[in-house]
């Protein structure tokens, strides 16, 4: 009989902690393409929202960046470029993420790439902006963190710019 109860015990505490342990899984892990991807989609929604802390939290210390035209950003700078409207230009309202590829991934290292597209949804007729990226995370102190960034205007799309016949 408490042969019997303990079996009973112990299959209500496993199918109770299989379940539990199923809704935990439900972020994803470090080290696969949707963390990094998700990290890259907050800077871009950081970028709209205005929110340096989000920057400040993912930069390494020894952050370096390339702009499009390949000259040397520092960290500081990065951010302020970021973060600061262009003079005319209509403030990006929108962004989406394609072609997210990790290119090499070892243990606290990553490289990854991918194309980002922002545009203004304030009724502007603006083109659409594109621009590949590349980004280079390693752990440091425990956490993954951006520690360089090349951006390059996007190679036209034959499919997007060509004319209908």
């Amino acid at each position: 009989m408490i042969a019997r109860m303990r079996i009973l015990s112990a299959t209500v505490c496993l199918a109770a902690l299989a379940s539990s342990a199923a809704f935990a899984q439900c972020a994803p892990a470090p080290d696969s393409a949707y963390f990094f991807r998700n990290l890259s989609e907050q800077r871009a929604q950081a970028r709209i929202d205005g929110d340096r802390n989000v920057y400040e939290a993912q930069l390494s210390d020894t952050f370096a960046s390339r702009d499009a035209d390949g000259r040397t950003v520092s960290r500081a700078a990065f951010i302020e470029a970021e973060l600061q409207a262009d003079d005319g230009a209509p403030r990006v309202h929108a962004f989406s993420i394609s072609n997210y590829t990790l290119v090499e991934h070892r243990k606290g290292h990553t490289v990854a790439t991918y194309l980002l597209r922002e545009s203004a949804t304030d009724g502007s007729q603006e083109p659409v902006r594109e621009t590949q990226f590349t980004e280079v995370y390693e752990v440091v102190g425990r956490k993954w963190r951006l520690t360089a960034v090349e951006a390059k205007p996007a190679a036209p799309n034959p499919q997007l710019t060509r004319a209908e016949d």
